[in-house]
């Protein structure tokens, strides 16, 4: 089957966060590489109620379908091959001291279950990092499961001149929402310990201000549109992302793309991302003094910057780019449309 005759059908549950960007360029690739892609958004609200997912039919002329792992069983349809995408990984039991105990119960009792029924009810699983592969092997027992990193688009996210900050100081930048889980608690201590001579733009909601205790030197930037976002990451001095758990990382990969060191956690999937000391610093999880040395090292030494960020963006335009991972996917959907042979299995007792 040609890809111009291959339709594609994304359903979504719009939530707000790197998922729905993953989508969104996940289309846009596949139209741009020839494969039809129809994106339906629903409601956050529809999480809640499967039934009204199982009610939604694909758009005529579907040929395949690609979802969540957390609502992808909602969109089994009979003769139509099921990706799914897995983005996060919520089976981590590292990840609990983390985790409000609303988050908890609500991955223990929801999204766990849901995503065990996807995994039943796929044709191909897919995962964007490896340390989320390796955790779904364990715990659910189950072979091919593929890794499809997530990517960037480098013509939009690129370097631009950087002009000199000698009057101004060291500016870092937070990309996300500053929960617990992404280090948003580590933010204020953090500047605190650096100082003026360092700031700290960014992206926050007016609630997330008030809970947060802000020194002077975090700014609060509200939320960017992609281009807003692209001169964030050009007009910064390196990206923060101190985060307990990503499932992959896409600031870390944006920045980079940018030609800016990343300062992030040794943990989860950032270290796939991140090379330690040659396009940015691993820091230890939860190790103020850490961050607070790695920024003050890369303040005192703009060449360091640079080679960082050059080698950082070398290393996204040889690992992380569109053209490499897109024709993965592509493959991947043709041997979904292939005439089956054997389908995944998995055990039926792998969840308690």
């Amino acid at each position: 089957m040609e890809n111009e005759r291959i339709k594609a059908w994304l359903p979504a549950i719009r939530a707000g966060s790197g998922t729905d960007v993953y989508t969104r360029r996940l289309a846009a690739s596949l139209e741009r590489h020839g494969i039809m892609a129809q994106i339906t958004w629903f409601p956050l609200s529809h999480e809640l109620l499967p039934a009204l997912l199982q009610r939604t039919q694909p758009p005529l002329g579907t040929d395949i379908i690609i979802a969540n792992s957390w609502n992808g069983f909602a969109f089994e349809r009979n003769n139509l091959p099921l990706v799914v995408i897995v983005h996060h990984c919520v089976f981590d039991p590292g990840l609990r001291p983390y985790k409000s105990v609303l988050q908890s119960l609500y991955h223990r009792f929801f999204a766990e279950p849901r995503e065990v029924r996807s995994m039943h009810a796929a044709d191909a699983v897919v995962t964007v990092s490896h340390y989320v592969a390796n955790h779904l092997r364990q715990k659910i027992s189950m072979d091919g499961v593929e890794v499809i990193n997530n990517w960037v688009d480098t013509e939009l996210f690129k370097p631009k001149p950087q002009e000199t900050h000698e009057n101004r100081p060291f500016r870092l930048l937070f990309i996300g929402k500053p929960t617990r889980l992404k280090g948003g608690d580590l933010l204020a201590p953090l500047m605190r310990r650096l100082g003026t001579d360092f700031e700290l733009r960014f992206t926050a909601e007016p609630q997330d201000c008030r809970r947060m205790n802000l020194p002077a030197n975090m700014i609060p930037v509200g939320k960017f549109t992609e281009q807003g976002m692209v001169r964030a990451y050009q007009e910064c001095d390196a990206v923060l992302l101190p985060s307990h758990a990503e499932g992959f990382g896409y600031a870390a990969l944006e920045g980079m793309a940018c030609g800016k060191p990343v300062i992030t956690s040794n943990n989860t999937a950032l270290p796939e991302i991140i090379i330690d000391g040659v396009t940015g610093i691993l820091c230890e999880t939860n190790d103020i003094e850490a961050f607070a040395r790695a920024g003050q090292l890369l303040a005192q030494d703009s060449t360091l910057c640079s080679v960082m960020g050059s080698a950082g963006r070398q290393r996204t335009m040889e690992t992380f780019s569109e053209s490499m991972l897109i024709d993965r996917y592509i493959r991947l959907i043709h041997q979904c449309l292939m005439p089956k042979k054997d389908s995944l299995t998995l055990p039926s007792s792998s969840f308690p």
